[in-house]
C-alpha cells in the first residue's frame, strides 16, 4: 500500500457513547435490575399501560446489558421502546431509542420475538413494495434472525447522518406510525394496524389536500333527471369517501388517492377509481334500468359530483357528464357506457403509474455528493480493507463583489470522511476519520487490517463550507453517506512479509512474488484523474466513482497476487462489462469509453493458466 495510507487505529465509540447515553437515563429513575431480568418485556408492557412511559423505557434500558450477555436481545422491546418514545413525545430518548432498536434487531430470533420481527419486516419493507414485503415475509418464515438483520441493515443504511447515534429518518418513520393508529383506524387491515390510509400516510406523509364525506344523490339533481326517489334508493348506499392530493409526488402535476367503502357498504380501504365504490345491484342489469339507462350510470353522475370538489380528473368527469345529461338531447346507455369504461381504463393505467417508495424530508433533502470505494487488498501478504473516497457539498455559489454573474465559483470547503466498521450482526466496532490525499481533504483514504468479524463499512462525508453567509440554511444540509457489504477476508500469503512490488504510488497492479495461493483484490471502479489535479500519493491510479457521465473513461482497477514462476504475459484476465465483453491480458486494464455502452453490472473474471491447475476466481460490482 501507499506510505501515506497506513493503517489507521479504529476507535471504538459505540460503547462509551451508549454508555453515556444510559447513564444519563438510569439516573433519571433507576430500577432493580433482577426485577427487569424476570420477565422485563412484560413489566414494562404494564408500566405503559399504567401510564408510566418513562418506567418503561427506564426498565428496558436497564435490562438490555443482562440480556445482550445471555445473548437474548429482544425484537420487542426493540419496537415497543421507540413505539413509546414517539407515542409520548418523548424527545430526548429518541437517541437511545435508535440504539435500542437497533438492538432488539441484531440477528436473535426466538418462538417469542418470531412474531414481532415478521411484523415489523412488514413495516418496514412496505416502504420499498409489496414484492419486497412478500420475498422478506418468505424469508421471515424461514430465518427470522436473518429478516430481523435485514430490517436493521434497512434503517442503518437509510441514516441521514450515519456518524450520530439519532437515526432521524428511523424516528420520522415512527412518528408516522403513531399519527396513524390516532388517525385512520376504520379498520386494522395494514401492515400498521391502522386502514389503508394509514399506510399512504406512512409512506407519504400528509397530503396537501384531502376532502372526504359520504356519496349521495343530490336531490336537486335527482329531480332535474326525473329520477323516482324510491327507485334510486334502493341503490345508493350513500358510502364513505376520501381523496387525498400530493403535489410533489410527481413534478409539474398532482396525485390523487381515492378511498372508501368498497361495493359500497364494504371495507374502507384504497381503490382504484369509482368503479369499485359502486354497488354491485347498481352494475347489475335487468330490473336496475330506468328509462332503459342502468343505476349504476345515474350515480356515477351523482357521485361525481360530489368528488369534483377535488378538481382534478374528477372535476373533469363530472363536467363532461353533466354537459352529457343536460344537452338538448339526453345520452343513450350506450354512450355512458363508453365514457363509464374510458374512465375506468385511465384509473387502471393510473394504478399502474410508478410512484416514489416513500416520501420523507431526510430522504428527499439534498445531499452531499459522495464517491466511495471498497476493496479487499493484500499488503506485504497480509488481509487489508482499502477505502476511498471523494465527496463535495451540496453546491453553493461564491461570486466576488463586481463579478459578472458567469463568473461563479463553487464555495470554498473542507471536506471530512469517517468510516464505520460492523460486524455480522451490524454492530458497530469501529470507526476512523478518513486520511485525505489532497489538501483540504476533498479526496481521503484509509486502510484498515481485514478482520475476520468486519462485515458492513459505512462512509460518511462531512463538509464545512468557509463562505456560510452564501448559505440560506445551512443546517438543511446532510451527510452523504454509501455503505457496503463485506466479504471475507482475502487468503494471506505465505510469506507475509513480502514486498508490495507495486510500490508507494500503485502506477501498476501488484503482483505477489511469494505465495502459494492465486489471490485477485475487490474491483476498484473509477475514472482517470485529470493531469492538472495535484492528488498527492494517490493509493491506486484512478479516482473513485459511483456515477459516470458517458464522456468519463471507465477505469477499472485490482491487483492480482500469485506465484513469480508464471509470467505477466501468461495471466488470461477477461473484463465482461454488461453486455459488452473484451480481453486483454495485460494488467492494468484500458480505460474504457462508454459512449457506446450500456449502464449495467460489471463483472471481472480471472483465469490462471493450466500449470496451476486450472483455478479461477471472479470479482463483481456494479456502476
Amino acid at each position: 500500500m501507499t506510505a501515506t495510507a497506513a493503517t489507521a487505529t479504529a476507535r471504538r465509540v459505540t460503547g462509551p457513547l451508549c454508555t453515556v447515553a444510559l447513564a444519563f437515563v438510569v439516573a433519571c429513575a433507576p430500577v432493580s435490575l433482577q426485577a427487569a431480568q424476570a420477565d422485563p418485556y412484560e413489566r414494562g408492557m404494564a408500566l405503559l399501560e399504567r401510564g408510566d412511559a418513562e418506567g418503561a423505557l427506564t426498565l428496558w434500558i436497564a435490562a438490555r446489558d443482562s440480556l445482550s450477555a445471555e445473548g437474548a436481545e429482544d425484537a420487542r422491546i426493540g419496537t415497543a421502546f421507540i413505539r413509546a418514545v414517539t407515542e409520548s413525545g418523548l424527545e430526548r430518548f429518541e437517541e437511545i431509542a435508535t440504539v435500542m432498536f437497533y438492538w432488539g434487531f441484531s440477528g436473535v430470533a426466538t418462538e417469542r420475538t418470531r412474531e414481532e420481527i415478521m411484523a415489523e419486516g412488514r413495516r418496514t419493507f412496505t416502504l420499498v413494495d409489496s414484492s419486497a414485503v412478500e420475498y422478506w415475509d418468505a424469508i421471515g418464515r424461514q430465518d427470522a434472525g436473518g429478516l430481523a438483520l435485514a430490517v436493521k441493515r434497512f434503517w442503518i443504511e437509510r441514516d441521514p447522518t450515519p456518524a450520530t447515534l439519532l437515526n432521524e429518518r428511523l424516528i420520522e418513520h415512527w412518528r408516522r406510525i403513531a399519527d396513524a393508529r390516532r388517525d385512520f383506524v376504520y379498520n386494522h387491515s395494514s401492515a400498521y394496524r391502522t386502514d389503508d390510509r394509514g399506510t399512504f400516510f406512512v409512506k407519504y406523509g400528509l397530503p396537501d389536500r384531502v376532502t372526504r364525506g359520504h356519496l349521495r344523490v343530490s336531490e336537486s339533481e335527482r329531480r332535474s333527471l326525473e329520477l323516482p326517489l324510491d327507485y334510486i334508493a334502493r341503490f345508493d348506499q350513500q358510502p364513505q369517501y376520501e381523496i387525498w392530493r400530493y403535489a410533489t409526488m410527481h413534478p409539474g402535476e398532482f396525485t390523487y388517492f381515492l378511498f372508501g367503502n368498497t361495493d359500497g357498504t364494504g371495507p374502507f380501504r384504497h381503490v382504484q377509481g369509482l368503479h369499485e365504490i359502486l354497488s354491485p345491484s347498481a352494475r347489475a342489469s335487468g330490473e336496475a334500468r330506468h328509462r332503459g339507462i342502468r343505476a349504476q350510470y345515474y350515480l356515477e353522475f351523482f357521485y361525481y359530483e360530489d368528488l369534483a370538489r377535488m378538481g382534478g380528473p374528477y372535476g373533469l368527469r363530472f363536467a363532461e357528464l353533466e354537459r352529457r345529461w343536460f344537452s338538448s338531447r339526453r345520452p343513450n346507455e350506450g354512450a355512458l357506457e363508453a365514457i363509464s369504461r374510458r374512465n375506468i381504463s385511465d384509473d387502471q393505467w393510473a394504478g399502474r403509474e410508478a410512484l416514489p417508495p416513500a416520501i420523507s424530508q431526510y430522504d428527499d433533502r439534498p445531499r452531499s455528493a459522495l464517491s466511495a470505494q471498497a476493496a479487499r487488498v493484500l499488503e506485504r501478504g497480509e488481509p487489508r480493507l482499502l477505502v476511498m473516497a471523494v465527496s463535495s457539498p451540496i453546491w453553493l455559489p461564491g461570486t466576488d463583489e463586481g463579478a459578472i454573474r458567469d463568473s461563479v465559483t463553487l464555495a470554498p470547503y473542507t471536506a471530512s470522511h469517517t468510516v464505520i466498521a460492523r460486524d455480522g450482526r451490524l454492530s458497530e466496532i469501529a470507526r476512523a476519520g478518513m486520511l485525505a490525499v489532497d489538501g483540504p481533504g476533498h479526496l481521503s483514504t484509509l486502510v484498515l487490517r481485514h478482520r475476520n468479524e468486519i462485515r458492513h463499512l459505512s462512509v460518511s462525508a462531512r463538509h464545512d463550507v468557509h463562505e456560510e453567509d452564501e448559505d440560506p440554511d445551512p443546517a438543511a444540509r446532510l451527510p452523504g453517506h454509501l455503505h457496503f457489504i463485506v466479504d471475507q477476508p482475502l487468503v494471506a500469503t505465505s510469506d507475509a512479509t513480502a514486498e508490495d512490488p507495486a510500490g508507494p504510488e500503485r502506477t501498476e497492479p501488484a503482483i505477489a512474488t511469494a505465495t502459494t495461493d492465486f489471490e485477485v483484490s475487490d474491483l476498484i471502479v473509477g475514472i482517470a484523474p485529470r493531469p492538472e489535479l495535484e492528488l498527492g500519493d494517490l493509493p491506486v491510479p484512478l479516482l473513485p466513482a459511483t456515477r459516470f457521465w458517458r464522456d468519463d473513461p471507465l477505469r477499472v482497477y485490482f491487483e492480482v497476487y500469485r506465484p513469480a514462476p508464471v509470467a505477466s504475459g501468461d495471466l488470461d484476465v477477461r473484463v465482461y462489462l454488461n453486455p459488452v465483453a473484451f480481453t486483454n491480458p495485460a494488467v492494468p486494464l484500458p480505460d474504457v469509453e462508454q459512449s457506446d455502452l450500456e449502464t449495467g453490472a460489471i463483472a471481472l473474471t480471472m483465469e490462471s493458466p493450466q500449470p496451476l491447475g486450472g483455478h479461477f476466481l471472479t470479482r463483481s460490482t456494479w456502476s
